[in-house]
């Protein structure tokens, strides 16, 4: 069996295969968590599968855009298990209200505070042994359950598991446990144990690390195959587990759906000044502040003549980076995927910030997919600047390096007068 890469199925078998897809995020919940499972949903059946999928019914996502229910197949089957968390803003609002304030407090302050900080300390600790290695861990139970009835009630054969969550994971080695006929793939969207673990708060300390490194080997050991989205991960991953074949461990890029992009066209905006607009959640490791920074101290006649546009949602310590710059900045929040895609018909650039170095945004190849050329904000060598230089499809230049921003930004960004000139790769 082999299927084109627009979903349509070069050979399939005389009995469809039975595929159970978990995935914690699945529309109506939004954003690019949700766009993987997505397309493996879509595109698996027209290869020959019988796709069943599981998600959180009530999954504590940070968005949601019901249009990307449209896209599903009429036979696709979806289920449905509930999690008793906290949705997305409650939870975020506790996490930070238990979270020690950055950059310290004055001392009078501090000394008033430092009962009330030890006992915040404390529960703060219990609730990262209990909700180890994360908050979704709560689901899990939930779906095990409607996972082993689907299992036996379909004659389920492949059980593909993408996370983050990462917890959903131990949902698929219970299964494998428990059915040890099923074929089990484990996808890794981003690794788990270096760029994860040190980019969010929550996930951050040892405990939570140790329980970490035990689901993760557990998942590998298990797994039939091991799916990871770039090279850099698949080797980072290889690499912890020496004794096990090279073949279990296997890159699966993303991509873009065609189908998405088939009424996408440029449109020229009405403006006499340059459109760079960025597209989805703005957090630590994809935060702006290098470009802002670099471009807030360029010459006024090129700042005037740059309007930044952010579409998606940012997170709430980056809010700050935000406010109070000198470069014109337009925030425009989450919206749905084809609002989205109807302001990115009339930005001039893309702007792509990637601090890690073996992360790949599943954006870029939507990115790629526009036509628009890309200001990519990445270090050198990086999966993202990789792929760039591959498809002629922008520029990077590192984030520590604002010379180096500048430069990229004046080379491309040519003011002439009251408007600029537009380069392409």
């Amino acid at each position: 069996m082999a299927c084109g890469g627009s979903g349509e199925a070069t050979v399939t078998p005389a009995r469809p295969q039975k595929l159970l897809i978990i995935s914690y995020l699945f529309p109506p919940a939004g954003g690019i968590g949700v766009q993987r499972a997505l397309s493996l949903a879509k595109y698996f059946p027209a290869c020959g599968f019988e796709v069943h999928v599981l998600r959180a019914n009530n999954a504590a996502a940070p968005v949601k855009d019901p249009g990307l229910l449209k896209q599903l197949p009429p036979q696709l089957m979806v289920h449905n298990a509930p999690t008793p968390e906290l949705p997305f803003g409650f939870r975020q609002a506790a996490w930070r209200w238990l979270s020690p304030p950055k950059g310290g407090s004055r001392p009078a302050v501090a000394a008033a505070q430092s009962g009330q900080s030890r006992l915040k300390s404390m529960v703060t600790g219990l609730v990262r042994r209990v909700l180890s290695p994360e908050p979704e861990v709560l689901w899990v139970p939930f779906a095990l359950r409607k996972a082993r009835r689907i299992v036996r009630r379909h004659g389920i054969e492949v059980v593909l598991v993408t996370a983050p969550p990462f917890s959903a994971f131990l949902v698929g080695n219970a299964l494998k446990r428990e059915f040890p006929y099923l074929t089990l793939v484990s996808d890794f969207r981003d690794e788990w144990l270096k760029f994860y673990l040190g980019t969010f708060d929550f996930q951050k300390g040892d405990y939570t690390r140790r329980r970490a490194a035990e689901i993760e080997r557990e998942t590998v050991e298990r797994s039939d195959l091991v799916v990871a989205v770039t090279y850099s991960t698949r080797d980072e991953m290889r690499s912890r587990y020496p004794g096990l074949p090279d073949r279990r461990f296997v890159c699966l890029s993303n991509g873009y759906d065609p189908a998405v992009f088939a009424g996408f066209q440029s449109r020229h905006h009405d403006g006499t000044r340059v459109v760079v607009t960025h597209l989805g959640t703005v957090y630590d490791s994809s935060s702006p502040r290098y470009y802002l920074d670099a471009l807030d101290a360029m010459p006024d006649a090129v700042r005037s003549s740059i309007v930044t546009r952010f579409i998606g949602r940012v997170a709430a310590q980056e809010q700050a980076e935000l406010e109070s710059r000198k470069s014109s900045i337009e925030i425009l929040g989450f919206m749905a995927q084809s609002d989205a895609l109807r302001h990115v018909e009339t930005t001039d650039y893309l702007l792509l910030t990637m601090t890690n170095e073996i992360s790949l945004p599943g954006k870029l190849f939507e990115y790629l997919a526009t036509g628009k050329p890309i200001l990519a904000i990445t270090p050198p060598g990086s999966e993202v600047d990789r792929i760039l230089k591959r498809t002629n499809g922008g520029w990077c230049a590192a984030p520590g390096d604002r010379s180096g921003i500048q430069a990229l930004i004046s080379r491309e960004i040519v003011p002439t007068g009251d408007s600029a000139v537009i380069h392409g790769p």
